[in-house]
């Protein structure tokens, strides 16, 4: 039976709160050879990222995640995504303002 993976059924996040002004990140991943799939099946599954995409290069997934405006940033990494096995080493970058 072919169980469908994130990049198959993956839909925008519609959980995300409308009501607390939230600020986006991007988190890029670099994945273990041969994790990519199961990295990103288990992001799917954590709710917690808005957009997910593969990508070239030297990373494998790029993240698009909102947190709260004052959240601890890398408090939110480490506890929801960095702690994903098959991670190998990830690349955040915040935003300032969206044009």
């Amino acid at each position: 039976m072919h169980r469908k993976s994130a990049f198959e059924h993956y839909a925008p996040n519609q959980n995300i709160s409308q009501e607390t002004p939230m600020k986006p990140i991007f988190v890029q991943l670099q994945c273990a050879p041969g994790k990519t799939y199961e990295v990103a099946d288990a992001i799917y599954q954590t709710e917690r990222v808005s957009e997910l995409y593969s990508t070239s290069g030297d990373y494998d997934l790029l993240l698009k995640v909102y947190i709260e405006e004052g959240q601890d940033i890398g408090k939110f990494i480490n506890d929801n995504i960095a702690n994903i096995p098959g991670i190998v080493r990830s690349l955040t970058t915040l935003t300032f303002k969206a044009f």
